[in-house]
């Protein structure tokens, strides 16, 4: 399986406080079936780089080896929706998934910005595919399913929350995560783990449950051949959207 958002390394965000703890996430990850983490620490809530992402990932890699830890670890960041993210991109200074036409585009908890398919179509012409985090968690998107439907039509993906599947992010989320998926308005599930305990790296059981909602096949594909899809930069295949009545 493919874990395409982790605040997985140390020190450097609100995720993982140590390099320590960072090799314990990565062995809970891989003795859960993963085996490629795609680490996406904040820039914009935190003074991170590309500079200082490449090099702590860097280090955790030369960790994972010592520890015979095989798990393959690629670069991203998790980005907030603002203005900003037009100038990093028109710059080519933002940290895309892998150096793809792929972004992490972070879900405010409670209002979405007004003009936010407008946000997801100028990101789309200049050839950058957004992926909106954890939609489930935010209090509008739950009272208005329609939005994602409106989303996805501009040019978005969807990652929801291995935890909102489970029910660890409280009833709310997890009610929202399964209409979401009963829509086809998701593509990824991840973890967005923070830590060993705070939503940790496991993936199997969220799609366990998944696959109860929308069918096996479409549960694997949003922990395998998508998000391995955007990781290679390729077209990801996705299933077409409902319309939420």
């Amino acid at each position: 399986m493919v874990d395409l958002h982790t605040h997985i390394l140390p020190g450097i965000d609100d995720g993982s406080v140590s390099f320590e703890e960072s090799i314990k996430m990565c062995s809970m990850a891989y003795q859960d079936g993963i085996r490629t983490i795609v680490a996406t620490p904040h820039i914009g809530k935190f003074p991170n780089t590309k500079e200082i992402i490449f090099q702590k990932t860097k280090e955790l890699k030369e960790q994972l080896v010592t520890k015979g830890i095989i798990i393959e670890l690629v670069c991203g960041a998790d980005y907030e929706f603002t203005p900003e993210i037009f100038a990093l991109i028109d710059n080519k200074a933002a940290l895309t998934i892998n150096n793809s036409r792929y972004i992490l585009l972070d879900t405010p908890y409670s209002l979405l910005p007004p003009n936010i398919e407008n946000i997801v179509g100028v990101l789309v012409e200049k050839g950058v595919i957004p992926i909106v985090t954890h939609p489930e968690r935010c209090l509008q998107v739950q009272g208005n399913l329609g939005m994602l439907y409106g989303l996805i039509r501009a040019g978005a993906l969807i990652q929801v929350t291995a935890s909102s599947i489970t029910g660890k992010m409280g009833s709310k989320a997890e009610e929202c995560a399964t209409k979401i998926l009963k829509n086809n308005l998701a593509h990824i599930i991840a973890t967005d783990t923070h830590g060993i305990d705070k939503r940790p790296p496991v993936l199997s059981e969220s799609v366990g449950i998944a696959s109860s909602i929308i069918g096996k096949e479409m549960a694997q594909a949003m922990v395998t051949t998508i998000p391995q899809a955007i990781i290679e930069d390729k077209v990801a295949s996705i299933p077409e959207p409902k319309k939420p009545r």
